[in-house]
């Protein structure tokens, strides 16, 4: 990842704008660990600065008080295009939506995205699957007491990301990496529902 004046900017940024989060892992991180390796997984592969730092501010608008207006002055309008399209709308006409209704329409939304917001959005599928991996080889079961929903929730909604990723960017290494990851994935959560249900 280069340090440019926009990299940092937007380190700095991103810091600033999730300063307190955590990332609930085998031992809680700072939420901007999160946020570097998805932003490392772009850079590895040659994205320029605009692309990068939408990898680094691409949960501002979901999870902190950021507005799109804000990011298109602080940074430019692409950098603002390419965090909304990898951002989940959580409520429509003053009503919450549930978290199938919000994972269904940011894989809709995912169908049209720009290319280089696909590849965001399959960079935070990797770090978060690989994430969760890595946590359950250390703590096990007691792992599922912190997520949200159930396993299959979770296998299908990473399972309908890469269906997306294999259509728009087939042959990109970063689709190929988060195929190899949901696989581990579901053999690993996939059996381990198995043996709830026993």
């Amino acid at each position: 990842m280069n340090h440019t004046p926009q990299i940092k900017s937007a380190i700095q940024f991103a810091a600033r704008k999730h300063h307190g989060h955590m990332r609930q892992e085998a031992k809680p991180l700072p939420y901007i660990t999160h946020l570097f390796s998805v932003a490392l997984l772009v850079a590895e592969d040659g994205a320029g600065d605009d692309v990068v730092t939408a990898a680094l501010l691409h949960d501002t608008l979901e999870d902190t008080d950021t507005t799109r207006e804000e990011i298109s002055e602080t940074f430019n309008e692409r950098v603002a295009e390419l965090v909304e399209a990898v951002s989940e709308i959580k409520g429509k006409d003053n009503v919450t939506l549930e978290w199938k209704e919000r994972k269904v329409a940011y894989l809709a939304n995912l169908e049209t995205a720009p290319d280089d917001a696909v590849l965001i959005a399959i960079a935070d599928k990797i770090d978060n699957i690989e994430s969760k991996i890595e946590a359950f080889e250390k703590e096990g079961e007691t792992l599922l007491k912190r997520w949200k929903q159930p396993a299959e929730a979770y296998l299908w909604y990473h399972g309908e990301a890469l269906r997306i990723a294999q259509k728009r960017l087939p042959k990109h290494r970063l689709t190929m990496r988060l195929a190899e990851a949901h696989k581990k994935e579901q053999k690993t959560f996939c059996r381990l529902e198995d043996d709830l249900v026993q």
